[in-house]
């Protein structure tokens, strides 16, 4: 069996920004269900949808229009994101 709660425990540990205690998320992160997400979508806001899976999950399926960022890359890459869209991960 696979654990996750390994690479997180490290991985909380090695971050360099801001985490909620509470949630465990970055400071500023909310969670949206995703019927309110697909409204925001046929709205035609500007979305940039990230999938923080491993390339070979997201070559198997993942949302159409997402771009692959894995986990492991994300802080670095979070660097050269805009400032101008809504950033969803998945």
């Amino acid at each position: 069996m696979f654990s996750l709660w390994g690479s997180f425990a490290f991985a909380q540990q090695q971050r360099r920004y801001p985490v909620d205690p509470q949630t465990k998320w970055a400071v500023g992160a909310n969670q949206k269900p995703a019927d309110e997400l697909k409204s925001q979508l046929s709205a035609g806001t500007d979305v940039m949808i990230i999938d923080v899976r491993n390339p070979a999950s997201f070559q198997r399926e993942t949302i159409p229009s997402a771009i692959n960022i894995p986990y492991a890359e994300l802080e670095e890459r979070l660097k050269t994101m805009p400032k101008d869209k809504l950033l969803v991960f998945t």
